[in-house]
């Protein structure tokens, strides 16, 4: 009796120190998503900052990037390799992407969150139907872009303008949670309630957006 006791006791303690050990693993990784120990360049932030404010003049929706924006430019390779972190792909003149910037940004910096970034505007590849309904590439994408639609395929986004779910291509903006290498969120766009990006985001569409970039922290994976 006292042996049967004793296991029971054993297999308790196992059990509970299992249940905190993947609790803890799992903060941890989350916290390793966050990147916040990544060393930001001053000459990196300052080059987002000119990129997107230099087309303030010419672009309906102005914005202001802040001097200690957390943004670290990528490579394809880059993404590819990345183990855990935050990418953001777009690029500068998208009204879309001009949209998203500030709620990411603050967003970033409240969770002390290193984004990084990759400008797809001239690697992806473009497809389109012909005239028998068969799909072809009227432009090539970059060996790095492909390698990143085929590592993230599950989780991003249908190439809509050829209707076939199993093609995917990425849209300016979408920023994607990677954990232990595999996309595990993703927030494309800005909100729905957003119909034309001319039109900057009110205040609350944009605490809706920067929720949108919390919800993975906050275990809501609400894509």
């Amino acid at each position: 009796m006292k042996d049967l006791k004793l296991l029971a006791s054993m297999l308790l303690a196992i059990t509970v120190l299992l249940n905190v050990t993947n609790c803890q693993s799992k903060h941890d990784t989350k916290e390793a998503v966050k990147n916040s120990h990544v060393s930001l360049k001053e000459e990196e932030g300052g080059r987002f900052k000119q990129e997107l404010e230099n087309l303030n003049k010419t672009n309906k929706v102005s914005v202001l990037i802040p001097d200690n924006a957390r943004i670290v430019y990528a490579t394809e390779q880059d993404v590819l390799a990345l183990e855990n972190g935050i990418v953001l792909f777009g690029w500068p003149s998208c009204p879309w992407f001009r949209n998203a910037i500030a709620p990411l940004l603050e967003f970033a910096e409240e969770e002390k969150a290193t984004i990084y970034y990759l400008n797809i505007h001239d690697i992806r590849d473009i497809k389109e139907k012909d005239k028998e309904g068969k799909v072809v590439e009227t432009k090539a994408g970059s060996a790095g872009y492909a390698a990143i639609l085929a590592k993230f395929h599950d989780i991003l986004n249908p190439y809509t303008a050829v209707g076939i779910d199993s093609i995917k291509r990425i849209s300016s903006p979408t920023v994607l949670f990677i954990e232990k290498g595999k996309g595990v969120h993703k927030v494309v766009s800005t909100v729905v309630s957003q119909t034309d990006p001319k039109i900057k985001l009110d205040s609350t569409q944009r605490e809706e957006l920067k929720q949108r970039y919390r919800a993975y922290f906050l275990d809501e994976h609400n894509l």
